[in-house]
């Protein structure tokens, strides 16, 4: 006999009205963070369970909670009740602390109201709503759960053909302006190490640049951003004069420059040898080769980035250099 829980059946507009999530999340977590696998009907529908739909439904309730959804999104279902469960019986033991701060689920409105805006080419909503997310978010939430995802899940619209150049260009360009306000927030003002943030000669798309100075910032790091398409002489100058604790690279377009991998070797070649080089972005796994042959942290996300950092941090603690802090 088949098990009626696992028989697909249920239309995405569906599963939005009984979890509470908008279809546009469902597809956002199904995609990112493989948390449902539904099957596709004849006409390339997505057709989801009851099991589907149960875990959704927790998922929704487990970020509203506070939890992150990189974090649960895996979870067996029986392990996933249980925290969802001691998670809304803690909340209702002291209700106060719940309104200490925004959660994921106030990340996931914000991510797709933005996505409705650039949709409808509506500048003033999604600027609007970036503004809320900003004021109501941290910055590490902001980027991780809004912007990022926002710029991600534009360009697969774009390249499956749902969105066009024009809503991308509308995106980035007010992602990029709250980025660039964001970074007078925290600047040079940390009192930890200084970073400096570019992208080497050729790659000339700066917004995961500025992401990671903002996020770096956030961490305490003394942050100089020199904005795009610096060749490695100047890199590696700037980094000399700021006395530069590291130097981090965003690496996003093209895949293929020929060039890169002499920049980045010219680069380590410039830089003292205890001064590392992080790199991440888009295209970064396409230059494995020449980043591991310079030693270069390469790094998926900006969890990664966070920790990253931090052990580099550790690291200048443990053996500080002349004028450092020990």
């Amino acid at each position: 006999m088949t098990n009626a829980g696992n028989e697909p059946r249920h239309p995405i507009q569906v599963v939005a009205r009984r979890t509470g999530l908008t279809p546009d999340v469902i597809r956002i977590w199904e995609r990112r963070y493989h948390a449902v696998d539904p099957e596709r009907a004849s006409n390339r529908r997505r057709l989801y369970t009851d099991e589907d739909v149960e875990r959704l439904t927790l998922l929704h309730r487990a970020i509203r909670s506070g939890r992150r959804i990189g974090d649960v999104a895996n979870l067996p279902i029986a392990e996933l009740a249980e925290l969802v469960a001691a998670d809304e019986q803690a909340a209702a033991d002291a209700p106060v602390a719940r309104a200490d701060a925004a959660s994921e689920g106030d990340a996931a409105a914000y991510l797709e109201a933005s996505l409705a805006a650039v949709a409808r080419l509506d500048a003033v909503a999604l600027e609007r709503t970036l503004t809320r997310a900003r004021l109501d978010l941290s910055t590490p939430l902001l980027i991780d759960t809004v912007l990022m995802p926002l710029l991600q899940e534009v360009g697969e619209r774009w390249a499956e053909g749902g969105l066009r150049i024009y809503h991308e260009h509308l995106a980035t360009s007010l992602v990029k302006s709250l980025l660039e306000n964001l970074r007078p927030a925290h600047g040079q003002l940390g009192s930890g190490p200084d970073l400096l943030v570019t992208t080497p000669a050729g790659q000339l798309h700066e917004l995961g640049a500025l992401m990671a100075g903002v996020i770096a910032a956030t961490e305490g790091w003394r942050v100089t951003y020199l904005g795009p398409n610096l060749p490695a002489e100047e890199i590696a100058a700037a980094a000399g004069q700021r006395r530069a604790a590291a130097v981090a690279l965003s690496v996003v377009y093209p895949p293929d420059d020929p060039h890169l991998g002499d920049e980045l070797r010219r680069l380590r070649q410039l830089l003292p040898s205890d001064v590392p080089i992080v790199v991440g972005g888009a295209a970064a796994p396409a230059y494995h080769a020449p980043l591991a042959r310079i030693g270069a942290h390469e790094i998926q996300d900006f969890r990664r980035l966070r920790a990253d950092l931090a052990e580099i941090r550790g690291r200048r603690r443990a053996t500080p250099a002349d004028g450092d802090p020990a």
